[in-house]
Parts: structure tokens; sequence; C-alpha cells
């Protein structure tokens, strides 16, 4: 069986081919505003300049075997990196069996920062970081273009996606009549009921998966500044930071969390994991880019967000937060994190707009995601919820065949 990312990385390799050029071509009108930004505060900004030249002096190998041709930004430079963006600003990712190649430019520009702290730096300080966000709007308006749609007959097309489950604009039409990719991407349920079913919604001690996505376990300390430590092999999920703002996080310090990945081929709406009220949410700006070890978070076996992986990193990303009062088993905290490229973590208005707590039922949604990475961090208050195994019923999904059949 394939496993998720070999299609991903086949296509990385292909797209480091189409940019590894010593002249920089033609920018796409879509991007050139952004990228020509780019261009000029590389040549006007003297401590971006240096900051841009050490990370490429920086770049480091990445794990034996990960990468077909190692890290693709060795040996490269910033008119490598315009390069790269113009490519990146019109790419539309395709599906493939149970794999797809969503992950493809998005896993190469996090190479740019693999044990990398200049890399890093670059996208998440001024002015790096408000330079990617106007690449990622420009990309973003990109996806909401009908130019966009020219993909999604192939995604549709693979019974993976479970069309059928959908609402679709036209369902004769072979694109299903939606306006653009990011139309797609944030398909919903013709009947959410059917195709999703909560498990015993009168229970209220069930806990729910929020969304399509691989799950698990964050076995890490959940702390505050104030007793941030960190040992090679452990890192630290800072809960201060992660709800920045939050009146309620000091009631998540010892707590627990589950990490909830989503994969660009499933759905991106997310849900209440429990019933209560939600009684706090904010959007939180941050960095676009930018994952430190992506090796180790999204690893070859396709396992990501496994037990070990670096939760403190998304910290610094963009996202938005729920804090839900359950009554009897105390607060939970759903944290919808806009990994690498996602410009958009959308809340439904009921919430967004609500000027006192909202009663919400298991399952029912909280918002949605446009294209890239994302996912969603659900944390605990001590003592509520033991994270360990993920548990299931009976008849309950475990997991897919690959549906390429090779």
């Amino acid at each position: 069986m394939k496993n998720l990312l070999l299609c991903c990385l086949v296509c990385c390799a292909t797209c480091w081919a189409t940019f590894s050029r010593a002249d920089v071509p033609p920018l796409p009108a879509q991007c050139a505003e952004s990228i020509g930004a780019f261009a000029q505060t590389y040549q006007e900004n003297e401590v971006f300049r240096l900051l841009m030249d050490k990370a490429f002096e920086n770049m480091q190998p990445l794990p034996a075997g990960y990468h077909p041709e190692g890290n693709p930004w060795i040996g490269k430079n910033h008119d490598d990196l315009l390069a790269f963006l113009g490519d990146w600003c019109l790419f539309l990712p395709r599906s493939k069996g149970s794999s797809d190649d969503g992950l493809a430019y998005i896993e190469v520009m996090d190479f740019f920062a693999y044990q990398n702290p200049f890399g890093r730096a670059v996208f998440q300080i001024s002015p790096g970081r408000e330079l990617f966000h106007r690449f990622i709007q420009d990309r973003g308006a990109f996806m909401d273009s009908p130019e966009s749609r020219a993909v999604v007959a192939q995604w549709l097309a693979n019974p993976r996606i479970e069309k059928e489950d959908y609402l679709l604009p036209d369902p004769d039409a072979p694109d299903g009549g939606f306006a653009s990719f990011n139309e797609f991407f944030a398909r919903t349920f013709k009947d959410q009921a059917q195709s999703r079913p909560q498990t015993m919604p009168e229970r209220d001690y069930v806990i729910s998966a929020p969304t399509d996505a691989i799950m698990n376990s964050i076995p890490v300390p959940i702390v505050d500044n104030s007793t941030r430590l960190r040992t090679k092999g452990t890192q630290e999920l800072n809960i201060q930071e992660l709800l920045a703002g939050s009146k309620h996080w000091e009631r998540f310090v010892g707590g627990t969390a589950l990490s909830c990945i989503l994969m660009p081929n499933t759905y991106h709406r997310y849900h209440s994991p429990v019933a209560g009220s939600v009684i706090e949410t904010a959007l939180v700006d941050g960095a676009l880019l930018g994952m430190e070890d992506f090796p180790a978070f999204v690893p070859s076996n396709g396992n990501v967000g496994r037990p070990g992986a670096d939760f403190g990193a998304f910290e610094n990303y963009q996202r938005g937060y729920f804090i839900i009062d359950t009554g009897t088993y105390g607060l939970v905290a759903a944290v919808a994190v806009g990994l690498s490229e996602i410009g958009s973590v959308v809340f439904q208005d009921r919430f967004l707009n609500a000027t006192g707590p909202v009663p919400v039922l298991r399952g029912d949604e909280l918002g949605h995601f446009l294209y890239g990475g994302s996912l969603v961090i659900l944390v605990f208050e001590p003592g509520r919820y033991v994270s360990g195994g993920v548990k299931v019923r009976l008849g309950n999904q475990i997991g897919v065949f690959d549906t390429d059949g090779e």
C-alpha cells in the first residue's frame, strides 16, 4: 500500500525541477505584486537580505531517505525562492487513489526552515512574515478564482472523495458546479446526520472527532511560560501562548490534548467535539509558514502529528479557538490551526459575533478552513480525559484501503 506522502514526494521532485534555474522566469500576474515585493525588500532592506542569505547558508540536510533529492534548498539562493513562489502561485493539487499532491509545495517550503532558525525567522518575523502573508493572500485569491476549478472534476472522480455525500451546486456537472477550488475544498454535507452520525448523541460523556482527521494524543506537559523547560526529544505545549488572550488558559495547565490533522483530500469543516456552551472565541493572527521540523511532524510512514511531534510551533501560527463549557466535565478548548498556506480560518457567524454564551451540541459545525494544511487541537482540563490511545466503538472507521488499487 502506498503511504500518503509517496505522491507528494514524487511531485516535490518535479516541482523543484521546474523552478531550479539560474534565471527568474516571468512572474504570474496573480502573484506578481507580492513576489515583486519580496524582490524589492531583498534589494532595499539590508537586515532582511542578510537574514535571507544566512538562511540559505544554513540549509540543513534532511533525514536519510526522507526526500529523493535531499533538501532541495541547499545550494540555492533568493532568485530560486522567487521562481519557486512563481510556480507555487498557480499550483493546482491533484488526487490519486488514497493520496494526493496537495502538500507538495508546502512540504518543500517548510524544508526551508528545517532545523534552520534563520529560515524560520524569514517566515515569522517582519518583514518576511508580512511578505509571505501577501503572497498567500494572492495565492488564495487564485484558489478562489474560476481558473482554480480546472482540477475539481478530477477530484470528484476519485471514489475516496465520496461526492455522493456532499452538496453539489450542479450534481450533473463533472466539476459539481463549484465556482472555485476553495468552494469545493470547503464543501458541506447534504445530510450530516446520515454521512457522519454522532455516536450516542444523548450521552454527554462521549467526545467526538471534530472532523475527518488523523488523530494522535499529545503526550507532553501543558505548561505556561514560567515553566518552559526544553530537553531533547520533549517539546512542551505552551497553553498560554496557544490560547493567546484567553482568560481561561490557566484551567488547562496540567491537562491533556489530542491532535486532529486534516489532510488535503478530506472534509475541511470542523465541529464541536462536546456539548455545552461556547463561552469564548477568538481569531489570532499568526504565521502561515515556517515549520521547523516538517519531517518529524509528517514522517514518511504517514503518521502525522504522532507522539513526540513538536506542537509548540503552532503557538505562532494563524489560528482560532473556542472555549466550550461542558458543565459536568469542565472546559474544553478546540483550537483550529491554519498550518502552512492556510490564510483563512473561518468561524460560523453565530460564534464570531456572539455577545454571550452560545449553546452547542456535539457535532454542531464551528467553522471551516480554506485550502492548505490544517489542524484542530483539542485540550482538556486536568483529570478530565486521559489522552492515551483513541477509543473507538464497534463499527467506527479505523482506517481506509488505498483506493488507487496498486
